[in-house]
């Protein structure tokens, strides 16, 4: 049935990020938000490309007994949690699903992906947000990007962040209004406030806040940084950064305006510094147990000699040492190693090495040594060719991939399979709830090692 673009049709599936997948009578395939398996709708295309489109409901015909109302008023602008709408053991059981038919692809038979790691509280979650400023019709609109755009969507709440997190949100929204600090405007480069990034412990409550902005200075800035730190006294340190970048990976400067230069967390014990600008995994307690499981899989008998690329401020390294010989920790972010051996010498470790490098680089140099094992936590683009080219080369007889993007995780999978590596268990981890991430942690070994 069809009339200027509007069809009735089924979800017979969901893609990657929890579209539903319909079919028209012809064939021809259309991804619909909101739409999950089973349910039937009206719905109007609203973009054909050739093979493929995309379509929004008009009207549900049923519903699925899965669906549930979404905590969130804004779940359905905002472009943070794709899947709230989902029941939360069916959003666990679809992450799950999505690395079985990983592999699947990758033809493992005799592998069965274990059972996911899953939140018993799937809320209040994230420790690090980054929060971005646009100038609305009633003054500062602070919040998330709406999906696919960048539009702010002037957040009223939010069920991800930590609750003092969202405080502070509010706090930086009504003090740039109080004070009228206009927010940047990237078309006519105009206005002050970019960007905040709030990071809140887990362990301490500690918070610490860097706001990024397009000037040298933001107007009333004593006023403005005392009513932040007198309203939120969990506030250790702010820091204002004048930058093009406003990622993680800007080594441009920052003035810190109060208190100190980061804050302090725990994973498994050890306790970590975190700076204005540090990777750390956004979720503590699931972080903790995708280090133990990290653990359970290496089953290190105190002998090793272990790779820690992509180590960031070294969380995975030092949760490690005690049980290791020695480990090596790899980072092409300055601030981060600095912060990593920082991080040992407060920890007392003394076998956690740290080198500023690129890791394919660094692990070309190390080439002649013999390790046991290494453990890769790639960005979402994975390993490149020439870093898992160098670890078939040295023959090390054990990976430990940690990946947070199941596409580039089964396209090096199927590499490392190709040149004598053999999985051994592979496990998902629900670090990301109510949006369509998930987590994965595999152990492969070399075949004859």
């Amino acid at each position: 049935m069809s009339d200027n673009n509007i069809y009735v049709v089924r979800a017979v599936d969901l893609t990657h990020d929890g579209l539903g997948v319909t079919k028209l009578d012809d064939g021809y395939t259309v991804f619909v938000e909101d739409l999950l398996k089973g349910e039937a709708a009206r719905i109007e295309i609203i973009e054909r490309k050739k093979s493929y489109g995309f379509g929004k409901v008009i009207e549900r015909l049923n519903r699925s007994p899965y669906r549930q109302a979404p905590k969130c008023k804004h779940f359905s602008d905002c472009g943070g949690c794709e899947l709230m709408h989902m029941d939360y053991d069916v959003q666990a059981a679809f992450k799950k699903y999505r690395i079985e038919l990983m592999v699947k692809k990758l033809d493992q038979k005799g592998i069965t992906v274990e059972e996911i790691i899953a939140m018993v509280n799937p809320y209040h979650y994230r420790n690090k947000v980054e929060i971005k400023f646009a100038q609305g019709p009633k003054g500062i609109k602070a919040g998330f990007f709406k999906a696919k755009s960048h539009h702010v969507v002037d957040l009223q709440e939010c069920h991800i962040m930590q609750k003092k997190s969202f405080e502070v949100l509010n706090l930086l929204r009504n003090l740039a209004n109080q004070y009228q600090i206009p927010a940047y405007d990237a078309i006519k480069n105009t206005g002050v406030l970019k960007s905040a990034v709030i990071r809140e412990s887990s362990k301490n409550k500690e918070i610490s806040l860097l706001i990024n902005i397009n000037t040298d200075l933001i107007p009333h800035e004593n006023d403005f940084v005392k009513s932040l730190t007198e309203s939120v006294p969990e506030i250790k340190g702010i820091g204002i950064s004048k930058t093009l970048d406003e990622s993680g990976f800007s080594d441009e400067e920052i003035r810190l305006v109060y208190g100190r230069e980061y804050i302090v967390d725990e994973i498994l014990g050890k306790k970590f510094e975190i700076g204005f600008r540090s990777f750390f995994q956004v979720n503590t307690l699931q972080a903790e147990r995708l280090y133990k499981k990290a653990i359970e899989f290496a089953k290190f008998n105190g002998n090793e000699r272990v790779i820690d690329a992509y180590c960031g401020i070294g969380s995975i390294a030092l949760s490690i040492a005690d049980k290791v010989n020695k480990v090596f920790g790899v980072e092409i972010v300055k601030s981060a190693v600095t912060d990593a051996k920082r991080n040992a010498r407060i920890n007392g470790i003394k076998n956690a090495l740290f080198e500023l490098g690129h890791v394919d680089e660094v692990l070309l140099k190390w080439k002649g040594f013999n390790f046991d094992a290494i453990i890769v936590d790639p960005p979402r683009k994975g390993c490149s060719k020439e870093l898992l080219n160098t670890i078939i080369d040295m023959k090390i007889p054990k990976i430990i991939y940690i990946s947070c993007n199941p596409a580039t995780l089964q396209r090096d999978l199927e590499y490392l399979l190709e040149k004598n590596y053999k999985i051994n268990r592979i496990a998902p981890v629900d670090m990301f709830p109510q949006t369509s991430h998930v987590e994965t942690i595999v152990l492969l070994s070399l075949k004859n090692a």
